[in-house]
């Protein structure tokens, strides 16, 4: 399995573990009000959008068709960076040295 395979799976452990963690502890509305409301917590909002837009760029160039790529960005949106870990080891799943368009 290559390096990049590898940091996708823990990736997705590390993800899956902060989302169980965020749903069980966390009130989603009022914690995003707090986060918001911070000059950090902004610009951590922003680099993570910045994020999903570029990685559903590289999903979109990569699937080509919308049947393939509209359901990865539902899936981005909604569970974040666990779907970029998710779609890398799913993408890198024949020659770990490969990611070109398919």
């Amino acid at each position: 399995m290559g390096a990049v395979r590898i940091v996708g799976w823990v990736g997705m452990a590390a993800m899956a573990a902060a989302i169980v963690y965020g749903l069980a502890s966390g009130g989603f509305a009022e914690d995003g009000r707090a986060i918001w409301a911070l000059p950090w917590g902004r610009v951590t909002l922003v680099d993570l959008f910045v994020g999903f837009f570029l990685v559903g760029a590289v999903i979109v160039w990569r699937e080509r068709h919308p049947r393939r790529w509209i359901p990865w960005l539902l899936a981005l949106l909604v569970l974040g960076n666990l779907v970029t870990a998710v779609y890398l080891v799913w993408a890198l799943r024949g020659d770990p040295n490969r990611i070109d368009a398919t």
